[in-house]
C-alpha cells in the first residue's frame, strides 16, 4: 500500500516549496507527485487530526514577519489550496503544532523571539490570533545565543500545558494553555545546561517522560514529567555522537517509535541518526549511529507501523528511507531515495 506524505523545503515564493509524495509500505520506495508554489520557505508542516487541512509556516527572516498558512487538502490527490494566511508577528517562524483538542495552533518564531497561539475555526482553518508572548534573555554563546530563540513547542496529553524550547536562553518555558481562549499563561521555566540549546521535544507515548534534543551541545535530555504541574525532573543527559568524533555537528530532530521502545535523534555534521533503546525507567542506551544517507539531516519521520524512517537531508537535496529492525531499532537503508531541493520537513498522512 502507498501512503501519502508532504515535504517542506527552503524555496522562493515563485518556486515549488511544498511537495506531495507517495511511500510504498512494502518496499520503501518513494515517488514525488506534485509541488505547491506561492509560499516562501515552508520549513515546517503539520496536519489536523482529520487530515483535511495542512498547516505550514513561511520562514521569512530579517525584519520581515513570517506567516502561518492553512491549506485545504484533497485526500485523493493530495493537492493543496491555500485558504488563510496570518502573520506570526515575528521573523523566522520555524515550528507549529496543533493542540490536542484541535482548537489552536502554536507557532514559534526563531528570530522574532516570540510565540503565537492562533484559533482554528471550522474545517481547521486559521481564524485569528488568540495570544502572543515574547521571550527575553540570552545564553552564553555569542554566535547562537545572543537573544531568545524559541525553536519549537509541544502540548501535553492533557492539553493543559505548552512547553517551548528556547535555544537562545537555554530554557524550557512552561505555559498553561487556557482551553477556551487559547491564551498562553506563564507558568514556570526549566533551565537546561548552559550552551545546550534545546531545540525539539518528544513525549513518551505511554509513560510520563519527556525527551529534549539539544542542538548546540549534541545531547538528549531525559525528564520525568509531572502532568499535574508540568514539572520536570532530569533523569539523564546522553550524547548523540560517538566518543571518537571530533568534527563539528549540531542536532536537529527527535522522535520515538509509537510503542516507545526506540528513540532517534538527527546529527547535522556527523550526518547520522543516533539510535537509542528506551530502558524500563525511560533512560536511553545507545544502539548505533546510523548514516542519514546524505548531508545535514534536518527533519525525519517514523511511519505509524514503526517499520520505516524517512530522512530529509537538507544539503544533499535528498530524502532516503530506512527500515527499522523491530528487534534492535537499528536502521537499514532500503536503497530508495528521491531528489528534492533543500528538504527540511516530512509530514506523514
Amino acid at each position: 500500500m502507498k501512503r501519502q506524505f508532504y515535504i517542506g523545503s527552503y524555496a522562493r515564493k515563485e518556486e515549488e516549496g511544498i511537495y506531495s509524495a507517495r511511500f510504498d509500505e512494502e518496499t520503501g520506495q518513494m515517488d514525488l507527485e506534485e509541488g505547491t508554489i506561492g509560499i516562501e520557505n515552508p520549513s515546517f508542516l503539520t496536519l489536523d487530526r482529520e487530515g483535511t487541512t495542512l498547516l505550514a509556516v513561511s520562514e521569512v527572516g530579517g525584519s520581515e514577519h513570517g506567516s502561518v498558512i492553512s491549506y485545504s487538502r484533497n485526500p485523493e490527490r493530495g493537492r493543496l489550496e491555500a485558504v488563510t494566511e496570518l502573520s506570526t508577528l515575528g521573523g523566522s517562524p520555524c515550528h507549529l503544532i496543533v493542540d490536542q483538542q484541535q482548537r489552536f495552533v502554536i507557532t514559534t518564531n526563531y528570530m522574532g523571539g516570540n510565540v503565537c497561539s492562533f484559533k482554528l475555526g471550522e474545517d481547521s482553518v486559521l481564524a485569528g490570533l488568540a495570544d502572543h508572548v515574547t521571550h527575553t534573555g540570552r545564553g552564553p554563546r555569542d554566535d547562537r545565543q545572543e537573544a531568545a530563540h524559541p525553536h519549537s513547542a509541544i502540548v501535553d496529553r492533557a492539553n493543559r500545558f505548552v512547553l517551548v524550547a528556547d535555544l537562545g536562553t537555554d530554557k524550557l518555558v512552561h505555559y498553561r494553555l487556557e482551553g477556551e481562549t487559547g491564551r498562553l499563561i506563564a507558568h514556570h521555566e526549566t533551565k537546561t545546561a548552559p550552551g545546550a540549546g534545546p531545540r525539539h521535544f518528544a513525549f513518551h507515548p505511554d509513560k510520563e517522560l519527556l525527551y529534549v534534543v539539544n542542538e548546540l551541545d549534541c545531547t538528549v535530555s531525559v525528564y520525568n514529567y509531572d502532568s499535574e504541574s508540568s514539572g520536570l525532573t532530569l533523569l539523564q543527559v546522553i550524547s548523540t555522537l560517538p566518543e571518537s568524533y571530533t568534527g563539528e555537528s549540531t542536532c536537529a530532530d527527535i522522535h520515538l517509535t509509537s510503542d516507545g521502545r526506540y528513540l532517534y535523534a538527527s546529527n547535522r555534521g556527523h550526518d547520522s541518526l543516533a539510535v537509542y533503546q528506551v530502558l524500563q525507567d525511560g533512560q536511553l542506551a545507545v544502539v548505533e549511529y546510523a548514516s542519514s544517507g546524505g548531508r545535514t539531516p534536518r527533519n525525519f519521520a517514523i511511519t505509524a507501523d514503526n517499520r520505516y524512517v524517512l530522512i530529509a537531508n537538507q544539503d544533499s537535496n535528498n530524502i532516503v528511507s530506512c527500515r527499522i529492525d523491530p528487534e534492535s531499532g537499528r536502521l537499514q537503508a532500503t536503497g530508495h531515495e528521491i531528489q528534492v531541493k533543500a528538504p527540511v520537513c516530512i509530514c506523514l498522512v
